[in-house]
């Protein structure tokens, strides 16, 4: 069913080969040290916003805790690695290896910036709290710790807006400020139904934050867009892993969704491909999560990392 796509979609990781190895990374940690330095204040204020500790990476505690850097780097190569694998097996199964990919790569990700307290996420942060038969009645629960929180801190702390973030970074007086965002996806309820998920619109998310935050909003001038491909590839994330758990848990009803059984399974069969397609190459050819977050690591290398109030209008 997915096969010809994912196989186009193996050169969306040109750029994360080379960071596999180790003085290479070393390399662009130190880079990200020294860009993301005139920020690190802000890393305290959503601290005590979120009641989480994260610290952003520091070469004292790179050189205290050498490992990070294996550790990081072999969380790349399990990324690459089960994508790929994913890529050759059978659609049965593929879900499986196509979410620990991205786990993987989430993890890389968010301890390439950042640390925490404690080191370790002790959970994914996200379960399925309740199963249907009808997949669109299945809940997913968000916990307040975990590696999914780790992701939202690290966005969060990257500049963008997300609405499955509580809070949004602003300028106020020309200063980096965190509030509280209205448009929180879990504001009311710690867990969202699938049904809720595919129909979240997040175009309309950021035209809402647009007229109710105008040029107070932050942007990173190297990522493309800071509030619609971040929520929406984090939407992306949780329907895949919906579909993992469809294929490990509930292997007939994950069949039905192959098959196209029905309205709702061929709508969930679609969602789950174009999840994947978010995940490397994008709806457009740069939109993808990996040419996105490759955009921001080679805008590090140069120079160009920084936030800038966003520009009214879209």
């Amino acid at each position: 069913m997915f096969r010809s796509t994912m196989e186009e979609a193996e050169k969306a990781w040109f750029f994360y080969e080379p960071l596999t190895l180790l003085h290479t990374y070393k390399g662009l940690l130190k880079l990200i040290i020294d860009a993301y330095s005139p920020y690190r204040n802000i890393a305290e204020s959503y601290s005590q916003k979120v009641n989480r500790r994260v610290y952003p990476i520091t070469e004292e505690y790179l050189e205290e805790k050498p490992e990070v850097v294996e550790q990081n780097v072999a969380l790349l190569k399990n990324a690459i690695e089960l994508w790929r694998t994913a890529s050759r097996t059978s659609d049965a199964v593929a879900p499986m290896l196509y979410h620990y990919s991205w786990h993987c790569f989430n993890s890389f990700f968010i301890y390439t910036f950042f640390r925490w307290e404690p080191k370790h996420a002790r959970s994914h942060g996200i379960r399925i709290s309740r199963w249907s038969d009808n997949i669109e009645e299945i809940e997913i629960e968000f916990l307040k710790q975990g590696l999914f929180q780790r992701l939202i801190d690290t966005w969060a702390l990257l500049g963008t807006s997300l609405v499955f973030s509580p809070v949004l970074p602003i300028f106020e007086n020309d200063k980096i400020n965190f509030v509280p965002n209205n448009y929180y996806l879990l504001n009311t309820f710690n867990h969202l139904k699938v049904k809720q998920l595919l129909n979240f619109d997040s175009g309309d998310f950021e035209r809402k934050l647009h007229l109710d935050l105008g040029k107070k909003l932050i942007n990173c001038p190297v990522l493309m867009n800071s509030i619609y491909l971040p929520t929406d590839d984090i939407r992306s994330y949780l329907v895949i892993f919906v579909a993992s758990n469809l294929a490990r848990y509930r292997p007939i009803l994950w069949n039905s969704v192959l098959i196209g059984e029905n309205a709702v399974q061929s709508n969930f069969a679609l969602n789950f491909r174009s999840a994947l397609m978010e995940y490397t190459l994008g709806a457009h050819p740069t939109s993808g999560l990996l040419y996105q977050t490759s955009q921001l690591l080679r805008g590090i290398m140069n120079g160009k990392f920084e936030f800038k109030k966003r520009v009214v209008g879209i």
